[in-house]
């Protein structure tokens, strides 16, 4: 019998998009547990859950990485007693409450993780191999060991984490970091005295500040989070101009689209001509630059 209920939780999960890792063994004793994703590395523990398999047996789980959620009953809605109702509300709240307290020490632990890299980097060599190949200047960038290291911030200046660019472009962000609503600045926090542009990625929003100094330009860190910065900005400042500027492919445009809409931005038009190759506004400059763009 614990065995069924087990498995129609694992069902449950796999149903919900959430993924464990091979053989992962559930834990059954109402306690919030963490767990291994199949994509996660060594180490990594992305996903959270917390089974009771007392009368009426549930359970709710999530993926940290992807926002995943899930949450199951092995009795259905109709079913349930008034009194298992209320069992299954109050084990709810207190496993919000338990979810959001890991979450906010997760997101703790990384900012000071994040302060203590962020002093001990040095500034960035202006002729790292990344910085070389986007054809932009070190501006507010640090280094540690080969990779580049920029700050994550929040718009009263918090810094929230990191993230790495090694020479080669690979990117990864400081494990447990807050990023919903967070950005990588150019340069100066934005303050709401100038336009605010906002794309996707740190180079492009580089090569845009160096096209258009009038305003201040900042990352979004990637397109999902589009949405969440914009409209982050749009509240802390009602009449600023704020100019969207995602990347050209169809997800990106998509994301801009909605996140425009949803906090009352602009988004700059893509060139009428993009050079074979060309994804983003940095692509567009370095192109200018060898003479083949627009």
């Amino acid at each position: 019998m614990i065995k069924d209920l087990e498995a129609e939780f694992k069902n449950a999960l796999i149903d919900g998009g959430i993924f464990l890792a091979v053989n992962t063994k559930i834990i059954p004793d109402g306690r919030l547990r963490r767990a291994s994703a199949v994509n996660d590395k060594p180490g990594q523990l992305s996903i959270w859950y917390n089974l009771h398999l007392d009368t009426p047996a549930s359970g709710v789980a999530g993926n940290w990485r992807t926002g995943a959620r899930v949450k199951w009953s092995s009795k259905r809605q109709s079913a349930l007693t008034a009194t298992e109702k209320k069992t299954l509300r109050l084990r709810a709240e207190e496993e919000r409450a338990r979810a959001q307290a890991e979450q906010q020490a997760r997101y703790h632990n990384a900012a000071e993780r994040a302060l203590k890299i962020w002093a001990a980097s040095a500034p960035a060599a202006p002729q790292h191999p990344y910085l070389d190949r986007k054809g932009i200047t070190p501006g507010i960038a640090r280094q540690s060991g080969p990779s580049l290291v920029l700050p994550v911030v929040g718009f009263n200046g918090a810094l929230h984490g990191l993230q790495f660019i090694h020479p080669d472009g690979h990117k990864r962000f400081l494990p447990g970091m807050s990023k919903a609503g967070h950005f990588i600045p150019t340069s100066e926090i934005p303050d709401g005295t100038r336009p605010l542009w906002i794309a996707e990625g740190w180079a492009t929003a580089s090569s845009l500040a160096a096209m258009k100094q009038d305003a201040c330009h900042i990352s979004a860190l990637d397109c999902g989070n589009l949405a969440n910065v914009a409209q982050a900005a749009r509240a802390k400042w009602p009449g600023l101009e704020i100019v969207l500027a995602p990347d050209f492919d169809a997800i990106g445009q998509e994301k801009g689209r909605a996140a425009a809409s949803a906090a009352r931005a602009m988004i700059l038009p893509m060139p009428a001509r993009i050079p074979e190759g060309a994804t983003d506004w940095n692509d567009i400059v370095a192109a200018r630059r060898q003479g083949v763009g627009p």
